[in-house]
């Protein structure tokens, strides 16, 4: 089995840009970090390891009003792609956004990163 096989899913990866925006009244400026609209690398070859595999961590904690859900993935990718900390991540098949963490090379073969989801859900 080749690796470029292993890389079964697709996603879209977007870079966090900082801005220096001066709020006025003479106030020295502040960075300000947003996604551009556009992905930087569009339908990049990955694979989200999900199912308990692989360090996959998925919690679900009662809070008031809604309860939370935190996941954290780890996503393999090909050696050449470049991702960063803070990268924003949309996965195609389920269409969710996560969060990169450090990424990390492996012998120069491939690189996976540690990527998160927080999100909240509608009581019971």
């Amino acid at each position: 089995m080749a690796f470029e096989d292993f890389l079964n899913h697709t996603c879209d990866i977007y870079h966090v840009q900082g801005t220096a925006k001066s709020p006025g009244f003479g106030l020295t400026a502040a960075k300000d970090y947003k996604y551009p609209e556009t992905p930087d690398i569009a339908n990049a070859p990955c694979h989200f390891a999900q199912g308990g595999s692989g360090g996959t961590v998925n919690t679900v904690q009662q809070r008031e009003p809604n309860r939370t859900f935190e996941e954290r993935i780890k996503l393999v990718l090909p050696v050449d792609t470049d991702i960063r900390v803070n990268d924003k991540i949309i996965d195609h098949r389920t269409g969710y956004v996560y969060t990169a963490e450090i990424p990390r090379t492996v012998r120069t073969h491939h690189i996976y990163v540690f990527v998160n989801r927080d999100g909240s859900e509608a009581s019971l």
